[in-house]
């Protein structure tokens, strides 16, 4: 963890890629100090990252990445949907099962690697960290009738409020309503925990999936997210100081 006393992020190498770190607010909203942010980087350079990526952040959050020379890699969009104990969901169409153990979770990370191109994808530790990000969560794999593994969902909640926080489904499996099952399962267990609004992201370029969560209700709100990038060189670290 990196720690002001104000703000903390946790750090972790980025998947598959040793020399990129991603730092992660544990409030998106909050941004760090210029300062603090100064620190973050040098404590970067000196465990010999080269180059440092954001979590998804708030437009409140990015002052001091944009001071610092990030720039924008990513723009995710964010949707929100209302639930009650009223709302009626169909059952799965798919089987789901819980997924525990390293062989488990490597099968997840088997299907994020398809689902996700261009060094998006997840392992699994990034899967598990994905997990840890809220004080609840659930993992579930839906497996196809001939017992294939077909995608995964993490679904996770923090009092009344519900995330979405990983849903892949391999590419040559879609259209099979594996993404439809795993939702369904995901959303009935926030229902029986009681949440209220359930937010999800995805980036504003995948279709499928914002069609998908239109179809369950899910509405776009008016703040996006952002993803920072910011090579961690020389210059960079001769324009902080002066």
């Amino acid at each position: 963890m990196l720690d002001d006393g104000r703000v903390r992020a946790r750090l972790r190498t980025w998947p598959h890629q040793p020399g990129v770190a991603q730092v992660v607010l544990t409030d998106h909203t909050k941004s760090p100090s210029y300062t603090t942010l100064t620190d973050w980087l040098g404590v970067l350079r000196n465990w010999h990252y080269t180059r440092v990526r954001t979590g998804a952040l708030a437009a409140s959050a990015t002052d001091a990445f944009v001071e610092h020379g990030f720039e924008r890699v990513q723009t995710l969009a964010l949707l929100k949907a209302t639930v009650s104990r009223r709302t009626e969901f169909d059952s799965p169409v798919h089987e789901l099962r819980s997924i525990r153990g390293p062989q488990q979770l490597s099968v997840a990370a088997r299907i994020d690697a398809e689902a996700f191109e261009n060094g998006w994808e997840l392992d699994t530790t990034a899967i598990v960290d994905a997990c840890h990000a809220t004080p609840q969560h659930r993992i579930r794999l839906a497996v196809t009738s001939s017992d294939e593994p077909g995608g995964y969902i993490i679904t996770g909640r923090n009092g009344s409020a519900g995330f979405i926080q990983r849903l892949a489904v391999r590419p040559n499996l879609q259209g099979q309503r594996i993404a439809t099952s795993l939702l369904l399962d995901g959303l009935r267990w926030l229902q029986r925990k009681g949440v209220r609004e359930v937010l999800v992201n995805t980036d504003f370029g995948n279709e499928r999936a914002l069609d998908l969560y239109r179809r369950f209700g899910f509405t776009l709100l008016p703040d996006s997210l952002q993803v920072f990038e910011l090579a961690l060189t020389e210059d960079t670290e001769d324009q902080e100081l002066r």
